[in-house]
């Protein structure tokens, strides 16, 4: 349809179609239906702009809740799978590697409780003994111990990350910060501190050491995390005072990663009060990294475990060898046979990597959220 020559135009809103009639100037009705219908138009894609955004809002939220829900599955799912086939074990002796201790790969329904846990544990032990490496108990105790208040901490990142007002962000984490302070110096520094650590964490230790439950009901998690470090390496013929020396190591060591922790989470505060960006950003990518921080740590122990060996029997002479993170490694030994490492992740590192990719697409969704605000 034209009026007065001048072509109808169109525009689309949603589902609906305003027209729009570009009368000439000199007339006042043609001029102020027009102005109308264009008026109509830009409120009609204020309300759409405005849904766009609380859609993604809801969505970046959702996605980030769902996260946090497989970050608190995952810490009491096995993270990575390994067996090692000997000739004395044809079908090979498999373990998990938990967040919070190291136990059986397969189901082993005989004996008492600390069989059914750690049976193959103990037998990997005895392998490892033969290659001149460290229990399995040895690496990671530091980690171990911390791990409930380190993925607490991420927890706190993202519900702080979930929130909108920067005014508000520093309350959460304050108050967040707090309560996780507050619980890791009850469990880590008190008696009776280690039945406030997971119940995973608790029966590692006391099957790993072969104590009884009632022996250490007044220890604290840090007296727990020691007593159980030296365990391990008494479990070696190594001398005493290198594990006197080894354990007073990981002790200082210990003290210093706290005091890391607690400056690293003071600083997060401060960004936040001074409402930067970076660190604002920092609180969704510091648990997309989690997968990343694992594969490294474990990496890490992987590396030192094959090249820290001890020659306390008179047969564990192989050279230190470099075995695979992920994959299969082969040693032959002269005489004594051929043994396969098999490493590989477990389902629970697949829900890390999933949480990983929700947080990415989460943050994505809430950085478009903020430019479209920005716009308006």
């Amino acid at each position: 349809m034209e009026r007065s020559g001048f072509p109808e135009t169109k525009a689309k809103c949603g589902f609906w179609e305003i027209r729009f009639a570009p009368f000439p100037k000199h007339n006042s009705f043609g001029k102020s239906a027009s102005l109308h219908s264009r008026n109509k138009y830009k409120k009609c894609l204020d309300i759409l702009n405005q849904r766009k955004i609380m859609n993604k809002a809801i969505t970046f939220r959702l996605l980030t809740i769902i996260s946090i829900l497989l970050i608190v599955v995952i810490y009491f799912l096995p993270i990575w799978w390994v067996k090692l086939e000997a000739p004395a074990y044809p079908n090979g002796v498999p373990i998990n590697f938990h967040i919070n201790g190291i136990f059986n790969g397969t189901p082993f329904t005989e004996g008492e409780l600390c069989d059914k846990l750690m049976y193959w544990v103990h037998e990997m032990d005895v392998l490892n003994h033969f290659f001149g490496m460290y229990p399995t108990g040895t690496p990671a105790p530091i980690e171990r111990a911390l791990s409930p208040f380190l993925f607490a901490f991420l927890i706190l990142l993202l519900l702080v990350f979930m929130v909108s007002e920067r005014r508000f962000q520093a309350t959460v984490f304050t108050v967040g910060l707090g309560m996780i302070m507050v619980w890791a110096y009850v469990a880590l520094f008190t008696p009776g501190g280690l039945s406030l650590l997971s119940k995973g964490y608790q029966q590692f230790v006391q099957c790993d050491m072969d104590v009884e439950p009632e022996e250490t009901q007044d220890w604290s998690g840090f007296y727990a995390m020691q007593e159980s470090y030296y365990a391990s390496l008494s479990k070696t013929t190594q001398s005493r005072a290198k594990n006197k020396q080894m354990a007073s190591s990981m002790t200082t060591t210990a003290y210093v990663v706290i005091g890391v922790l607690v400056v690293g989470a003071f600083i997060f505060l401060v960004g936040l009060l001074w409402k930067n960006n970076l660190f604002y950003w920092l609180l969704v990518i510091v648990p997309i990294l989690l997968p990343f921080f694992f594969i490294l740590e474990y990496a890490g122990w992987h590396w030192w475990t094959s090249h820290a060996l001890r020659y306390w029997v008179s047969f564990s002479h192989i050279p230190p060898v470099n075995i695979n993170v992920f994959g299969e490694t082969v040693i032959i030994l002269n005489g004594d046979g051929q043994f396969v490492i098999h490493s590989y992740p477990h389902y629970g590192f697949g829900l890390m990597m999933l949480s990983s990719v929700l947080l990415i697409f989460a943050a994505s969704l809430r950085r478009k959220q903020l430019r479209g605000i920005e716009k308006e």
